[in-house]
Protein backbone atom coordinates (compact mmCIF):
# COMPACT_ATOMS: atom_id res chain seq x y z
CA UNK A 1 0.00 0.00 0.00
CA UNK A 2 1.32 3.67 -0.58
CA UNK A 3 1.39 5.75 1.73
CA UNK A 4 -0.30 9.00 2.51
CA UNK A 5 2.44 11.83 1.74
CA UNK A 6 3.82 14.07 4.49
CA UNK A 7 2.29 17.60 3.93
CA UNK A 8 5.39 20.31 2.73
CA UNK A 9 6.37 22.48 5.79
CA UNK A 10 5.69 26.13 5.39
CA UNK A 11 7.96 28.87 6.47
CA UNK A 12 9.07 26.29 9.08
CA UNK A 13 12.21 26.78 11.69
CA UNK A 14 14.36 24.23 11.85
CA UNK A 15 16.46 23.50 14.56
CA UNK A 16 20.06 21.71 13.18
CA UNK A 17 21.29 18.93 15.57
CA UNK A 18 24.71 18.50 14.92
CA UNK A 19 26.29 17.69 18.15
CA UNK A 20 24.65 14.91 20.89
CA UNK A 21 24.14 18.10 23.05
CA UNK A 22 21.54 18.35 20.33
CA UNK A 23 19.80 16.19 20.68
CA UNK A 24 18.94 16.92 24.59
CA UNK A 25 17.86 20.86 23.57
CA UNK A 26 15.63 19.09 21.07
CA UNK A 27 13.32 17.55 22.90
CA UNK A 28 12.07 20.66 24.29
CA UNK A 29 13.01 23.34 21.95
CA UNK A 30 10.35 25.75 20.29
CA UNK A 31 10.83 24.60 16.24
CA UNK A 32 8.99 23.20 14.02
CA UNK A 33 11.35 20.56 12.70
CA UNK A 34 14.63 19.28 13.05
CA UNK A 35 17.77 18.28 11.20
CA UNK A 36 19.71 15.46 12.30
CA UNK A 37 23.16 16.24 10.46
CA UNK A 38 24.53 12.08 10.66
CA UNK A 39 27.92 13.43 8.85
CA UNK A 40 28.94 15.52 11.89
CA UNK A 41 28.11 13.76 14.79
CA UNK A 42 30.78 12.19 16.19
CA UNK A 43 28.99 8.49 15.47
CA UNK A 44 25.58 7.31 14.25
CA UNK A 45 22.92 7.77 16.82
CA UNK A 46 20.79 5.07 18.49
CA UNK A 47 17.26 5.22 17.99
CA UNK A 48 16.48 6.42 20.63
CA UNK A 49 17.78 9.43 20.26
CA UNK A 50 15.70 10.02 17.08
CA UNK A 51 12.96 9.41 18.89
CA UNK A 52 13.46 11.66 21.57
CA UNK A 53 13.62 14.55 19.36
CA UNK A 54 9.49 15.11 19.36
CA UNK A 55 9.56 17.39 16.26
CA UNK A 56 9.68 15.92 12.32
CA UNK A 57 13.44 15.31 11.51
CA UNK A 58 14.99 15.59 7.91
CA UNK A 59 17.87 13.60 8.09
CA UNK A 60 21.01 14.52 6.04
CA UNK A 61 24.25 12.78 5.23
CA UNK A 62 25.81 15.89 3.27
CA UNK A 63 28.06 15.10 0.72
CA UNK A 64 31.84 16.79 2.18
CA UNK A 65 32.38 19.16 -1.01
CA UNK A 66 28.56 20.74 -0.16
CA UNK A 67 29.65 21.24 3.50
CA UNK A 68 29.68 17.24 5.06
CA UNK A 69 31.79 16.57 8.05
CA UNK A 70 33.19 13.12 6.61
CA UNK A 71 33.87 11.89 2.96
CA UNK A 72 31.44 8.74 2.80
CA UNK A 73 31.36 6.95 -0.57
CA UNK A 74 27.83 7.54 -2.14
CA UNK A 75 27.08 3.28 -1.14
CA UNK A 76 27.52 4.51 3.04
CA UNK A 77 25.83 7.37 2.79
CA UNK A 78 22.44 5.34 0.80
CA UNK A 79 22.92 2.78 3.71
CA UNK A 80 22.77 5.49 6.59
CA UNK A 81 19.60 7.20 4.76
CA UNK A 82 17.56 3.94 4.65
CA UNK A 83 18.43 2.84 7.96
CA UNK A 84 17.18 5.78 9.37
CA UNK A 85 14.52 6.21 6.61
CA UNK A 86 11.79 5.20 9.09
CA UNK A 87 12.55 8.07 11.53
CA UNK A 88 12.80 10.67 9.52
CA UNK A 89 10.09 12.70 8.26
CA UNK A 90 12.25 14.17 5.47
CA UNK A 91 15.55 13.27 3.71
CA UNK A 92 17.88 16.41 2.62
CA UNK A 93 20.29 15.09 -0.34
CA UNK A 94 21.94 17.42 -2.65
CA UNK A 95 20.82 17.71 -6.22
CA UNK A 96 24.28 16.38 -7.87
CA UNK A 97 23.46 13.63 -5.66
CA UNK A 98 20.08 12.88 -7.14
CA UNK A 99 21.04 10.68 -9.46
CA UNK A 100 23.63 8.22 -7.47
CA UNK A 101 21.09 8.37 -4.76
CA UNK A 102 17.77 7.23 -6.75
CA UNK A 103 17.27 4.54 -4.94
CA UNK A 104 16.90 6.13 -1.71
CA UNK A 105 15.23 8.76 -3.44
CA UNK A 106 12.48 6.40 -4.63
CA UNK A 107 12.30 4.85 -0.85
CA UNK A 108 11.62 7.80 0.60
CA UNK A 109 8.63 8.81 -1.81
CA UNK A 110 7.15 5.09 -1.54
CA UNK A 111 7.75 5.74 2.13
CA UNK A 112 5.61 8.96 2.28
CA UNK A 113 8.75 11.11 2.82
CA UNK A 114 9.36 14.43 1.45
CA UNK A 115 12.34 14.85 -0.40
CA UNK A 116 14.43 18.22 0.23
CA UNK A 117 17.09 18.98 -2.66
CA UNK A 118 19.89 20.62 -1.46
CA UNK A 119 22.50 23.20 -3.26
CA UNK A 120 25.24 25.02 -1.61
CA UNK A 121 27.83 27.90 -2.58
CA UNK A 122 30.26 28.57 -0.22
CA UNK A 123 32.11 30.95 -2.59
CA UNK A 124 29.39 33.72 -3.64
CA UNK A 125 26.46 33.99 -5.07
CA UNK A 126 25.43 31.70 -8.14
CA UNK A 127 23.14 33.62 -11.21
CA UNK A 128 19.52 33.67 -10.76
CA UNK A 129 19.68 31.87 -14.29
CA UNK A 130 21.72 28.82 -12.55
CA UNK A 131 19.23 28.46 -9.74
CA UNK A 132 16.50 28.19 -11.93
CA UNK A 133 18.72 25.59 -13.66
CA UNK A 134 19.19 23.65 -10.46
CA UNK A 135 15.41 23.76 -9.64
CA UNK A 136 14.40 22.14 -12.61
CA UNK A 137 17.03 19.62 -12.30
CA UNK A 138 16.10 19.09 -8.57
CA UNK A 139 12.07 18.54 -9.90
CA UNK A 140 12.99 16.17 -12.38
CA UNK A 141 14.59 14.00 -10.21
CA UNK A 142 11.53 14.15 -7.47
CA UNK A 143 12.31 17.07 -5.25
CA UNK A 144 9.50 18.38 -3.31
CA UNK A 145 11.46 21.08 -1.65
CA UNK A 146 14.06 22.53 -3.56
CA UNK A 147 16.82 24.02 -0.62
CA UNK A 148 19.30 26.84 -1.92
CA UNK A 149 22.30 28.56 0.48
CA UNK A 150 24.73 30.61 -0.92
CA UNK A 151 26.73 33.71 0.42
CA UNK A 152 25.16 36.80 0.69
CA UNK A 153 27.80 39.93 0.82
CA UNK A 154 25.41 42.82 -0.51
CA UNK A 155 21.91 43.42 -1.31
CA UNK A 156 21.74 42.34 -4.58
CA UNK A 157 22.86 39.00 -3.03
CA UNK A 158 19.61 38.62 -1.16
CA UNK A 159 17.96 40.12 -4.35
CA UNK A 160 18.62 37.41 -6.31
CA UNK A 161 17.56 34.38 -3.17
CA UNK A 162 13.98 36.69 -3.15
CA UNK A 163 13.84 36.44 -7.20
CA UNK A 164 14.62 32.65 -7.15
CA UNK A 165 11.97 32.20 -4.15
CA UNK A 166 9.43 34.61 -5.95
CA UNK A 167 9.44 33.00 -9.48
CA UNK A 168 10.34 28.74 -8.30
CA UNK A 169 7.36 26.19 -9.24
CA UNK A 170 7.14 24.60 -6.26
CA UNK A 171 8.32 24.50 -2.76
CA UNK A 172 11.36 26.21 -1.96
CA UNK A 173 13.82 26.88 0.99
CA UNK A 174 16.23 29.70 0.34
CA UNK A 175 18.82 30.77 2.64
CA UNK A 176 21.65 33.42 2.82
CA UNK A 177 25.38 32.74 4.59
CA UNK A 178 27.71 35.23 5.60
CA UNK A 179 27.84 39.19 6.08
CA UNK A 180 23.84 39.26 5.31
CA UNK A 181 23.26 35.85 5.97
CA UNK A 182 21.34 36.52 9.09
CA UNK A 183 19.73 39.59 7.80
CA UNK A 184 19.49 37.52 4.47
CA UNK A 185 17.38 34.57 6.99
CA UNK A 186 14.69 36.85 8.40
CA UNK A 187 13.69 38.93 4.87
CA UNK A 188 13.61 35.12 3.03
CA UNK A 189 11.28 32.91 5.73
CA UNK A 190 8.95 36.11 6.09
CA UNK A 191 9.10 36.31 1.97
CA UNK A 192 7.53 32.34 2.40
CA UNK A 193 11.26 30.55 2.24
CA UNK A 194 9.53 26.53 3.30
CA UNK A 195 12.77 25.44 5.33
CA UNK A 196 14.70 28.09 8.05
CA UNK A 197 17.49 26.87 9.74
CA UNK A 198 19.42 27.81 13.34
CA UNK A 199 20.96 26.05 15.42
CA UNK A 200 20.79 24.40 18.73
CA UNK A 201 23.85 23.74 20.56
CA UNK A 202 26.73 26.06 18.64
CA UNK A 203 26.67 27.75 15.25
CA UNK A 204 27.81 25.57 11.99
CA UNK A 205 27.69 28.03 9.04
CA UNK A 206 28.79 31.75 9.56
CA UNK A 207 25.08 33.78 9.04
CA UNK A 208 22.83 31.15 11.01
CA UNK A 209 20.33 31.84 14.06
CA UNK A 210 20.24 30.27 17.17
CA UNK A 211 16.59 28.49 16.30
CA UNK A 212 14.93 29.67 19.17
CA UNK A 213 15.75 33.45 18.95
CA UNK A 214 14.93 33.22 14.96
CA UNK A 215 11.66 31.67 15.81
CA UNK A 216 10.94 34.13 18.56
CA UNK A 217 11.85 37.23 15.88
CA UNK A 218 10.26 35.98 12.92
CA UNK A 219 6.83 35.93 15.24
CA UNK A 220 7.13 39.16 16.01
CA UNK A 221 8.00 40.24 12.79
Amino acid sequence: MRRKKRSLPQSAVVGTIHTLRGFKLAAKADVDWCEVRIDVLPRPPETELLEGVKKPVILTVRRVDEGGGLALADEVRAELYREYLPLAAALDIEVRSLGALAGVVGAAKRAGKVVVASFHDFEGMPSLRKLRTVEKSARDAGADIVKVAAITTAPGDVAVLLDFLGEATGSVAAMGMGVLGRASRLVLAKAGSALNYGWLDKPQVPGQWQAEEFAALLRQA
